[in-house]
């Protein structure tokens, strides 16, 4: 299908000015089955005002007819044909822009070619015909080595995403990379298959800003450390590596990255706060306390220097208590007893014949509390009223503070009931 076709089809949606029909800047023809450009001064027409366009998922394998589509837009910015076939697309393949004096496309900023599996000879045939690229995206590409002409740099680009490309292991490919992308400031290559980070490539990476080195094979913490010999790497992408599986829970793993690399101000997409840094670098050392068979890297005596002694942190049991000892009140007292004598609730506890004491589970609901008392003391659970008395508050106020259970479901630890607390029970 011609792009033409469906941007004809578009424009019955579009608003017109004095019969001029206006595209919207960011264009969307994803899973369209474009094949084809067609006629390029009707796409000039229809797409002079759009900036951003979304061929992804359609049937290109020309690479010519990129050219011609991205051609006919003056003002595009950013380009996206992942999951097209561009698997034979490279400067041999090229019919119409290899051959003649390519006009250039200077204004085209981004070039997404996820999953095109488009050759090293295609990619460096787009970029020569988008020289102002500032973003490159080659993931799920499935490349096994790079293969770019060395003695040809693109000092534009600083953002390069290789991520998911397993058979990339070798370092002089990275070496190659940063030599023709020399002003790169971001490399995200995750799942790629590079197991240690050596000395001699760092002075290859000083330049970057952000790294995503995310489900490397990486099982040395040497290779995490040699990070901080980057003197502009404050962002960092770093999860699922062996090294760092082998810590029990995510906030370990954060918090030992954090320590260890202190330049680094953003991590796995989250800023770190100058607080939490202390925290992670005091957590380090108190872990490696903990852990004395550890071999100490120099980091925790730097922070050590800088800290001081870390005492470990107290364990504190924030849940709610599961039993109390408490005291229940049977009221057996006669209503002509309590009319005559107006007693008080201390009187009345005195008076009342059956009191007891008794461990009781927290976790009951009121419902179950009073199937249980009525067990105890032989009386059908719906005949009687049970209230509940804090004695610690009772005390605090100087008057009685009792509170009648009243909602069935509601669990006894809800109240805040204590050792020494007590219940009374009534009969309605």
């Amino acid at each position: 299908m011609r792009i033409i076709k469906i941007l004809n089809f578009l424009s019955l949606f579009c608003f017109t000015i004095e019969s001029t029909l206006l595209l919207p800047p960011a264009l969307s023809l994803n899973q369209c089955r474009v094949k084809n450009a067609g006629p390029e001064p009707k796409i000039r027409e229809l797409c002079h005002n759009v900036e951003e366009l979304d061929l992804a998922s359609n049937n290109i394998i020309d690479i010519d007819e990129v050219y011609k589509i991205v051609r006919a837009m003056p003002n595009l910015r950013f380009v996206n044909l992942s999951e097209n076939d561009l698997s034979k697309c490279n400067r041999y393949s090229s019919k119409f822009i290899g051959s003649i004096n390519r006009q250039k496309l200077e204004k085209i900023k981004s070039l997404v070619l996820n999953n095109t599996h488009i050759p090293w000879s295609g990619v460096e045939l787009l970029l020569n015909i988008m020289p102002s690229i500032v973003d490159l995206h080659l993931s799920l590409n499935n490349y096994e080595s790079i293969q770019l002409n060395a003695k040809k740099t693109y000092p534009n680009i600083k953002f390069l995403y290789l991520s998911g490309n397993p058979k990339l292991c070798n370092w002089n490919d990275i070496k190659l990379l940063m030599k023709t992308f020399p002003k790169l400031e971001g490399l995200t290559m995750a799942d790629c298959n590079i197991i240690s980070i050596p000395e001699h490539v760092l002075i290859h990476l000083k330049n970057l800003v952000s790294l995503n080195i995310s489900n490397w094979p990486i099982n040395e913490w040497i290779s995490i450390d040699r990070l901080n010999q980057l003197p502009k790497l404050i962002k960092l992408r770093c999860q699922g590596i062996p090294i760092l599986n082998k810590l029990d829970t995510a906030d370990e793993r954060r918090q030992h990255l954090i320590a260890r690399l202190p330049r680094v101000t953003r991590l796995n997409g989250s800023d770190i706060s100058e607080d939490e840094r202390v925290f992670a670098e005091r957590a380090f050392i108190r872990w490696f306390i903990a852990n004395p068979d550890e071999s100490k890297p120099t980091r925790f005596f730097e922070l050590q220097d800088i800290h001081g002694r870390v005492e470990p942190l107290a364990e504190v049991n924030l849940s709610p208590p599961k039993y109390a000892n408490v005291r229940v009140i049977f009221n057996d007292l006669s209503n002509e007893q309590l009319e005559n004598d107006q007693l008080s609730y201390e009187s009345l506890v005195r008076q009342c014949k059956d009191s007891r004491s008794f461990k009781v589970d927290l976790n009951k609901s009121v419902r179950n509390f009073k199937v249980q008392l009525s067990s105890l003391y032989n009386v059908i659970p719906t005949n009687i009223r049970v209230f509940y008395i804090d004695t610690e508050m009772s005390e605090l106020l100087g008057i009685l503070h009792i509170e009648e259970l009243r909602f069935a479901q509601k669990k006894l630890y809800t109240y805040n009931v204590q050792d020494g607390d007590e219940f009374l029970i009534e009969m309605k």
